[in-house]
């Protein structure tokens, strides 16, 4: 008589475990965090943006810049600090948008952005290193490295030769 009352509760409790392991779920159920989330969210890619930035700077002062002639109007501008302010501040929303966060970017398409500065591949060459070189200062692991710059990469044929 207890051998019956013992399958049936071994069997009660089996599927009670099963039930809280399928509703509590597991490790492997949970959401992969996102780009955003693994650069370490608005600061990593703030500081992703910033690093970038002072690389084209730094790149613009050489002799024999590669990227002077497309960066001239900007730092030739008598807004200067408000236009390089803007370029940040919507650099910074379209990564965030784009690696997953919670920001939006409403600026111009990069189609629009770059229409008639026919940047050369040469041009997008030397911005590359620079975005790979933040990548590296910014201590960003293989994986995040390989997925921001594919994201980069896709932006490249709304950039080049427009």
């Amino acid at each position: 008589m207890h051998q019956p009352r013992l399958k049936f509760a071994a069997a009660l409790l089996l599927s009670g475990s099963l039930f809280f392991t399928t509703a509590c779920g597991s490790k492997e159920d949970e959401p992969e965090p996102t780009l955003y989330e693994r650069m370490g969210g608005l600061k990593g890619v703030e500081g992703f943006v910033d690093v970038l930035m002072a690389n084209v700077a730094n790149e613009t002062s050489v002799q024999n810049s590669s990227m002077l002639r497309t960066h001239t109007p900007l730092l030739t501008d008598p807004d200067k600090p408000a236009r390089l302010a803007r370029l940040r501040n919507n650099f910074i929303n379209q990564m965030g948008e784009a690696t997953g966060g919670p920001l939006k970017y409403t600026g111009m398409t990069m189609l629009s952005a770059h229409k008639g500065m026919m940047i050369t591949e040469k041009e997008w060459s030397v911005w590359r290193q620079a975005a790979d070189a933040s990548m590296a200062s910014n201590n960003l692991g293989t994986k995040e490295k390989a997925e921001l710059a594919k994201i980069l990469d896709d932006m490249k044929a709304a950039t080049v030769g427009h």
